[in-house]
């Protein structure tokens, strides 16, 4: 019964920590998001809340990893760095090829049909709704390994679940604005914004479901630390080369610097709950 109880708390828990990437969604229902300069600032905080996550949790875990599976210092290092750089080069191509199919399928013109800003052009649309939608797929492949650690924490021990919660659920929400920022701008539509949203943040629980079907397995923990490696390259390359030059093209470097640094500290102070 109470293992029972534990394994409903475990996935509640995994679920509400997903859900709190709506909360950043939700930032397209306010007055703010209708402006410019707002928009900037939440794509210089995205930005830097991936890159965070992307080097100092998921590229350093993964380095720790593969020394503690054996490797010494240079070939985990060398590991590393094969895995990443060849992670930026894929993405790099897929986002060629998802930028071509864009431009030959074009985006909904209903959902462009509503754009009231003069800056906003059809180019800078689909940029924006093409950089949304990236964002989302890379953050839905980065919650299913917390989603995973999440419920089988919580397993384990309830309170340091409900710290681990708490913590990712803190820092879900500037990834939620990430994806509906974008969204919202590109196609002045709320809900589809906060639909894609919640969608990204959704996979978190079915990490916990993972956990649930593997939990009496042995797992290769290497396995995870290659998904976690291709993930950081991913967000490496959507921050350097999608968010960080959408929120410059605004053209209010200000707001996107300190957006930056606020994404830089949010993750920082959040990850010292993961510690």
């Amino acid at each position: 019964m109470q293992a029972d109880e534990n394994l409903l708390f475990a996935f509640a828990l995994t679920l509400l920590a997903g859900l709190s990437t709506g909360v950043g969604g939700l930032a397209a229902f306010t007055n703010f998001a209708r402006k410019e300069k707002f928009l900037a600032f939440a794509l210089g905080l995205a930005a830097g809340a991936m890159i965070y996550i992307s080097f100092v949790e998921l590229l350093f875990g993964a380095l720790e990893s593969f020394e503690d599976q054996g490797d010494d210092a240079d070939e985990a290092y060398t590991k590393l760095a094969v895995m990443f750089l060849g992670g930026l080069i894929v993405t790099g191509l897929l986002g060629k090829m998802m930028e071509s199919v864009t431009e030959r399928m074009g985006i909904n013109r209903s959902d462009l049909s509503n754009l009231t800003s003069e800056k906003s052009t059809d180019k800078k649309s689909r940029k924006l709704y093409r950089t949304g939608i990236v964002t989302a797929v890379a953050l839905a492949i980065h919650n299913l390994p917390e989603g995973l650690v999440t419920f089988l924490t919580s397993m384990q021990d309830i309170n340091l679940g409900i710290g681990i919660a708490v913590a990712i659920a803190i820092h879900n929400i500037p990834e939620g604005l990430a994806v509906a920022m974008p969204i919202y701008h590109a196609t002045k539509n709320r809900k589809k914004a906060l639909v894609i949203t919640v969608l990204s943040g959704l996979s978190e629980p079915i990490g916990a479901g993972i956990a649930y079907f593997l939990f009496f397995q042995n797992m290769d923990p290497e396995a995870f630390e290659v998904v976690n490696v291709f993930v950081a390259s991913i967000m490496v390359y959507v921050s350097f080369f999608e968010l960080i030059p959408t929120s410059l093209e605004m053209g209010h470097g200000a707001y996107s610097k300190w957006g930056l640094i606020a994404g830089l500290s949010v993750m920082g102070l959040s990850m010292i709950f993961l510690t």
